[in-house]
């Protein structure tokens, strides 16, 4: 080992035989901590304490299932929350989500941080990983902005909804309210409350905005929501591309998503048909937003149109935006990929957005994020598609869902035979941790290019 200078003091780095710097993998620890608190989480899960005095055994596989939906923010769940789970095991379920949606790396920074711990290379790099930044400078002051920022964010929306749940469930509906916001507030989609009352609630403008209100800001991103913030503050300066493009690209398919929702089911008599005007529209724009990775439901998606319940498949694998507690292949991707695409009929030689040129690099990794995730849908609904009875329709929708980590279903999660339940195990925590770590994670050590050009080829498209 040998020690090394960033120019804020010395960190420790392994030096090989060649004389070269073998600094940690950001990615694989990444991996290696959700996968741990999905672990523990499944066994505490496991316990008889976690569950209900007259519900049955838990059994280890819906444990496991359900630790993993919670630490990956998705909500499908194979057993009933409300019926189901003791208090102790909606407390566990609720601490997981909170882990999850702000990230187990940034919990344990923090910690070591308040307790005047010195946070080392590795922890730096995984946090800088975490977090979404290209450099190390300001990390520490930024997670406590973004910690502080949830929490007052969730004790807003933890009083909203005890106000909203009081009528209907007494003295209890404060400590629902609290586990209720946080579940939103990190997109993770489990209604901790009867199961049926998000669906008395369809015509509640209350429940609406307060439930919209926590996805949006959850699943806009930190970074951008500071830009805004700061942008408000000091009434000056512009934002920055990402914010802009997080703005546009929101603001399209929530208004795109109600609009054709609010189309497709207008007469339909399982879903917007028994409602007034004014309500339809509300509940079309609560449908709208649920897809991008939050998971609560005012209408049954088992009644929907295949038409909606296809374009809800379109929004959950979108998702929401980078560094924030939604998953999808993200908003700026699909902007970045339509930008690169539509250079093709501008003749411009580089994309460009908002008068910015954008980056080679990132375009090829949205491309490679695209494409990488589309072969875990295509892996999940294949086999899903094999070993269940329900449509192709159905399935796709629950393997897209898992891999958003939205957690809306047409019905048959609580029906999945084992082998599919582990699939979707697998597919929630690849759209948690994202597919470009978990290939980083478990990708050799890249050695440094030949100084070698290859001659331009041609490939006929």
């Amino acid at each position: 080992m040998e020690k090394i200078s960033n120019g804020k003091g010395l960190l420790t780095a392994s030096r090989d035989s060649a004389n070269t710097y073998h600094m940690p993998n950001p990615y694989r620890m990444l991996v290696i901590s959700f996968a741990f608190v999905m672990f523990v989480g499944a066994l505490l899960l496991w316990t008889p304490w976690a569950r209900e005095a007259g519900a049955p055994p838990t059994h280890f596989v819906d444990a496991a299932f359900t630790a993993v939906s919670c630490v990956s923010v998705t909500g499908l769940a194979t057993v009933d929350t409300y019926v189901h789970w003791s208090w102790f095991g909606k407390i566990v379920m609720t601490i997981l989500i909170q882990l999850g949606g702000l990230g187990i790396m940034s919990f344990t920074t923090m910690a070591a941080y308040m307790l005047g711990q010195r946070i080392g290379l590795e922890n730096r790099l995984i946090l800088q990983e975490a977090l979404g930044q290209n450099t190390q400078h300001g990390l520490l002051t930024l997670l406590k902005k973004v910690m502080g920022l949830t929490f007052f964010v969730e004790a807003i929306g933890a009083l909203a909804y005890s106000f909203q749940l009081y009528p209907y469930m007494g003295i209890v509906a404060i400590p629902y309210g609290i586990m209720q916001a946080v579940s939103t507030f990190c997109n993770a989609g489990f209604v901790f409350f009867d199961n049926n009352l998000p669906y008395v609630m369809v015509t509640n403008w209350g429940f609406t905005m307060i439930t919209t209100l926590l996805i949006i800001i959850g699943g806009f991103g930190y970074i951008p929501l500071f830009d805004l913030l700061n942008h408000w503050q000091h009434k000056q300066g512009t934002l920055t591309l990402h914010t802009k493009i997080m703005l546009c690209g929101t603001a399209i398919l929530i208004v795109g998503g109600t609009l054709c929702i609010l189309g497709l089911e207008w007469n339909n008599p399982g879903t917007l048909g028994p409602l007034s005007p004014l309500d339809k529209l509300q509940a079309s724009y609560f449908q709208a937003v649920t897809p991008r990775t939050a998971g609560i439901a005012t209408l049954d998606y088992g009644q929907m149109h295949h038409d909606t319940a296809f374009l809800s498949i379109v929004l959950m694998f979108i998702g929401a935006g980078p560094n924030s507690t939604g998953g999808g292949i993200k908003v700026s991707t699909i902007v970045l990929i339509w930008a690169a695409a539509i250079t093709i009929f501008t003749g411009k030689k580089n994309p460009e957005l908002f008068g910015w040129r954008l980056s080679t690099q990132q375009i090829y990794q949205a491309f490679g994020v695209a494409f990488f995730s589309t072969i875990v849908l295509i892996w999940g609904a294949f086999i899903l598609s094999w070993v269940e009875h329900f449509t192709f329709l159905d399935d796709l929708f629950e393997v897209t869902s898992a891999f958003g980590t939205v957690g809306l279903t047409r019905g048959i999660t609580p029906y999945l035979s084992d082998v599919s339940k582990w699939t979707l195990i697998v597919v929630m925590f690849i759209g948690r941790v994202g597919v470009l770590s978990v290939i980083g994670a478990v990708a050799l050590r890249r050695k440094p290019n030949p100084p070698i050009t290859y001659p331009e080829g041609q490939v006929l498209l």
